[in-house]
């Protein structure tokens, strides 16, 4: 009996072991990360944001068909490593009611998670070589712990409001963990690879230390990621932007994007805005 005892704990055990192997194994199916010749670009789903208030950046609802903001990340994956470009809405959201994820006036929606979003694309946040916010705002930092383990490519201006005795201690949760994060302080257009195809362009205003993002595509050609440089396609089509930006750097930046655009013949993709986001590929898609 003892021995009958013995074997079946043996047996159960061993399948205790196989369960945890089995859950602590990545996910099957997923595609392996793919070893790129050159440059891919992948815009993910990092959560929308529910706002109906376009007067706060010039504008009228009658200018605005859908007042909302989509709210996605970057993801660059290059032969040389990887770049992450903002982190979104926390993916502590995710599945929680509008009435439980307000930030002031503006409510927050959270599908899915930008951890999920990496591992379809086949890629985990300790292969990501490289963190870049736009901006230190709530929407852009939500996960920004996370990837705390890469590089960040930060400018002094915008550090010294993120971590400023003043800062807003909620929002501050989410990116605690850069203060330890190996730091790489930038200046200017600074080029992330070293080749010109991946570079972060120096545009303050909405903040002192925003910037804005540009990558050289082989078949889709130039294209500059704008943070919130422009929240509504309206605000470039009118001339508009918020009032509090007018007498800050935000016209010349949008000056000089505007120029880098003429320039580089590239597209100007404005992540805010709903009516470029529901057009563009999604990822697990990507562009190249």
């Amino acid at each position: 009996m003892v021995g009958h005892l013995r074997l079946a704990a043996a047996f159960l055990l061993a399948g205790l072991l196989t369960a945890a192997a089995q859950t602590s194994a990545p996910p099957s199916g997923l595609p392996p990360l793919p070893k790129v010749s050159d440059v891919r670009l992948y815009v993910i789903n990092c959560g929308t944001i529910i706002s109906h208030q376009p007067e706060r950046f010039g504008l009228t609802r009658e200018d605005v068909p859908d007042p909302d903001f989509s709210d996605p990340c970057f993801l660059v994956i290059h032969p040389k490593g990887i770049l992450l470009f903002d982190t979104g809405l926390t993916d502590a959201q995710v599945g929680r009611p509008i009435y439980e994820n307000r930030m002031g006036y503006e409510g927050q929606l959270k599908t899915t998670t930008l951890k999920g979003e990496l591992a379809n694309i086949g890629v985990t946040p300790a292969m990501i070589t490289y963190l870049a916010l736009s901006h230190s705002h709530w929407d852009h930092v939500g996960n920004a712990n996370d990837y705390a383990g890469s590089t960040w490519l930060a400018r002094k201006a915008e550090v010294d409001v993120m971590f400023a005795p003043n800062a807003n201690a909620q929002i501050r949760k989410g990116y605690a963990a850069l203060a330890d994060a190996k730091t790489q302080y930038i200046e200017g257009d600074y080029d992330v690879f070293g080749d010109g195809k991946v570079v972060l362009l120096s545009t303050p205003g909405h903040t002192p230390g925003h910037q804005s993002l540009y990558v050289k595509l082989a078949r889709t050609g130039g294209v500059v990621v704008s943070g919130d440089l422009y929240h509504y396609t309206a605000e470039k089509t009118l001339g508009r932007m918020p009032p509090r930006e007018q007498s800050l750097e935000t016209p010349a930046s949008r000056k000089r994007i505007d120029e880098f655009l003429a320039r580089t013949h590239s597209q100007l993709w404005m992540g805010h805005a709903i009516d470029w986001y529901q057009n563009a590929v999604k990822a697990p898609g990507w562009y190249d």
